[in-house]
């Protein structure tokens, strides 16, 4: 007989993995300098590292999808820690630059789809109204984690050795699976079942099209923001590398108060999604190409926290609103559509904003991320709303 599921202790051993998942995705960046020396790799490289875990991210997401579909959606879970966890141990033996990167891809196969298929999970159990405040909570979980990796890398990394820091987020996803499997008492997959053609369909669906690629613009700016600033904090402000790595660490920080914010905001103005998205982004990209301009640590830093807030207000409101653009059964394809298209932003914001860095300088780097940005405003505007999801209970069956 199947225990009950507890929500809760649910909710908490998934957001425990998508910390150890992000934390592994974004560490590099706080601690760049110690990468290029362990590696004899130029500084742009780095953004390399990053990005070669966001490609492999995005490689698992519309297989993953296909697979939240349709089956129980804890025996996906479960695996995938495990191979996570080995890619980790992996790791700390690796000798060069080229098999380090081959793992770092590995880990973001693995850990971009334990994220993904954590925010399926929280998505289906819990239900009505809950939902959307669950699911807003969860996506807490990513600037969660680039706080733990911009404050904890610099220490850990300077201490033991950069390959160390991983290990660190080895053991959150351990955590975090033994609190998911103790709370997963029944099985957890969606309503329904796609056919092949509901999935095709699903795939070119034009209103997740077109929320994905607000979604690529919003993910770029806030890589670009988390993989650059604590170089810019170096090079420009003669910030210390932990200092750097601290005050980079605010624009996740502010991301906890701005995602679980948007949320709210978003109900209370009728269950309206593409003001939050849109005036966020908006703001967020005004103050972000106002950054260079700064002149002086402490104008940086308000521009910076501010414009990480409203860069981050509408990241939950994305993840509520592509289940309600789906069509029935359909939830767990469109999704991973959105992250697929938002992840590839991700991934090219280290090495687009590196480029753009050293061949002209930081003001264009700057000023091209807040063009990004104004795309993403743009296709918001033919986007309709897509009204309330529906209050489905999640499938007794396996």
């Amino acid at each position: 007989m199947s225990r009950t599921t507890n929500a809760w202790t649910v909710f908490v051993g998934c957001f425990l993995i998508s910390i150890g998942a992000n934390a592994f995705m974004i560490a590099p960046s706080s601690i760049a300098p110690l990468f290029v020396e362990r590696f004899a790799i130029a500084k742009p490289a780095v953004g390399d590292v990053v990005s070669a875990a966001i490609v492999g991210s995005i490689v698992t997401q519309i297989p993953g999808g296909y697979l939240m579909d349709r089956y129980d959606n804890r025996w996906l879970i479960a695996p995938g820690v495990g191979l996570f966890v080995l890619v980790v141990v992996a790791t700390q033996s690796v000798g060069s630059f080229v098999p380090f990167l081959v793992l770092r891809a590995l880990g973001g196969i693995v850990g971009g789809f334990v994220f993904t298929a954590g925010a399926n999970v929280v998505g289906e159990v819990f239900v009505g109204d809950r939902q959307s405040f669950a699911t807003g909570l969860f996506m807490t979980s990513p600037p969660a984690a680039f706080v733990l990796a911009h404050t904890t890398s610099p220490l850990v990394g300077t201490a033991v050795g950069p390959l160390r820091v991983f290990l660190l987020h080895g053991g959150l996803v351990v955590a975090g699976l033994t609190l998911f499997w103790a709370g997963a008492g029944s099985p957890i997959r969606s309503a329904g079942t796609p056919t092949t053609a509901e999935f095709t369909r699903a795939l070119g669906n034009p209103r997740v099209l077109l929320l994905s690629v607000s979604t690529f613009c919003a993910y770029a700016l806030y890589l670009f923001l988390n993989s650059w600033v604590p170089t810019y904090g170096t090079d420009v402000l003669s910030l210390s590398l932990s200092a750097a790595g601290t005050v980079t660490a605010l624009v996740p920080l502010v991301g906890i108060a701005a995602r679980t914010g948007g949320g709210w905001l978003s109900a209370r103005i009728g269950n309206r999604r593409r003001p939050v998205l849109a005036g966020g982004l908006l703001t967020g990209l005004v103050l972000l190409v106002a950054v260079p301009f700064a002149g002086s640590f402490l104008p940086f830093v308000v521009l910076l926290v501010t414009g990480a807030f409203a860069l981050q207000l509408g990241t939950g409101v994305y993840y509520v609103l592509i289940r309600e653009l789906a069509a029935p059964g359909t939830e767990g394809t469109s999704l991973t559509v959105m992250t697929t298209i938002g992840f590839t932003g991700s991934f090219a914001a280290p090495i687009l904003g590196g480029w753009l860095i050293e061949s002209y300088s930081w003001a264009i780097a700057f000023g091209a991320f807040g063009a990004i940005g104004l795309v993403g405003v743009a296709v918001l505007v033919p986007l309709s709303e897509g009204g309330a999801a529906p209050s489905v209970e999640p499938s007794p069956d396996a």
